[in-house]
């Protein structure tokens, strides 16, 4: 199963990461995508084509030991079915974290490839800049 990442250290501690990223029901902080409705387990969203993705929360882990990070999992309903992993996670100390925005598909890699693009570098990229800036 394919599996494209991104990850962006940002130098701020991870609690205060998550407060931005950790609710699935309203990313409208870092996601480029808006939030066109939700409900406490699935969201859709518009793309810039003016398209709708439908996701829902297969997992959410909000408590923090500090040594585990905290996450949650989803999958795609509607167009290109895949599932999907934001982790937010402590290092140098707690100072720091690593922000892993990972997603799987079931389709061979060759199939996939100009959506992995699109996807890559048209949502996950840009997110993860959008906030890096955030807290800059």
């Amino acid at each position: 199963m394919p599996t494209l990442s991104v990850i962006a250290a940002i130098d701020i501690p991870a609690a205060r990461v998550w407060e931005v990223v950790g609710d699935f029901e309203d990313p409208s902080a870092w996601y480029p995508w808006p939030v066109e409705e939700h409900t406490k387990d699935e969201r859709v969203v518009r793309g810039p084509d003016g398209s709708t993705v439908r996701e829902r929360l297969l997992a959410h882990d909000h408590a923090s030991t500090g040594h585990t990070p905290q996450y949650y999992a989803y999958e795609v309903l509607d167009g290109t079915p895949l599932v999907g992993r934001l982790s937010v996670e402590s290092i140098a100390g707690g100072t720091m974290c690593l922000v892993a925005w990972s997603v799987r598909f079931d389709s061979s890699p060759d199939e996939q490839l100009p959506a992995l693009r699109a996807l890559e570098h048209g949502v996950m990229r840009p997110a993860l800049r959008t906030l890096r800036a955030a807290f800059a």
